[in-house]
């Protein structure tokens, strides 16, 4: 017993001390620079109309709606050709070669080839039979449809009445 006693001291003694400190934890790592918000991405239907309006010119088997600003060349119109039956989309601006034409709808995209037309002021052109299935889309899209083509401002055109009329005209 009298070896014990020493070692008992010493451990009396050792839990006298007070609780052994804790070691500091490491400091919290700096918090990562707050990124800014992606913004929300718009429904292409939300997206403000192109400012202008359509006006529709006819007679002698000739149909044309164009979009514009009243005074202004127009930015985009269709027309008719009737000895071809076709159905010209064309767009201000040119390309300097061979393009698409992309047009979303509310009945889907689809794109038509196009190409720098000949005349003044210059433009886009895209041609389509006039029995085409997608210019009923364009015509009767739920009050808006798009036209695209890379490296020129995206049109957004509201489908008036005017725009039907040329398509029926060339059916007829």
């Amino acid at each position: 017993m009298r070896r014990l006693l020493p070692i008992a001291l010493v451990l009396a003694l050792a839990d006298c001390a007070g609780p052994k400190p804790r070691p500091t934890p490491p400091p919290p790592p700096p918090a990562a620079a707050a990124l800014p918000a992606a913004p929300p991405q718009q429904d292409w239907r939300d997206v403000p109309l192109t400012p202008g309006a359509w006006s529709w010119r006819g007679g002698a088997g000739r149909s044309l709606a164009q979009f514009g600003l009243l005074g202004a060349p127009a930015i985009f119109a269709l027309s008719c050709d009737a000895s071809h039956r076709t159905i010209n989309l064309s767009r201000a601006g040119s390309t300097g070669g061979a393009a698409t034409m992309l047009f979303t709808t509310s009945f889907g995209a689809f794109p038509l080839a196009a190409s720098d037309g000949a005349g003044e002021p210059p433009a886009i052109v895209a041609r389509a039979a006039a029995s085409d299935p997608h210019l009923d889309q364009i015509a009767f899209s739920r009050g808006r449809f798009l036209v695209d083509v890379a490296g020129a401002e995206r049109l957004v055109l509201p489908a008036w009445p005017e725009v039907a009329r040329v398509i029926e005209d060339c059916r007829s």
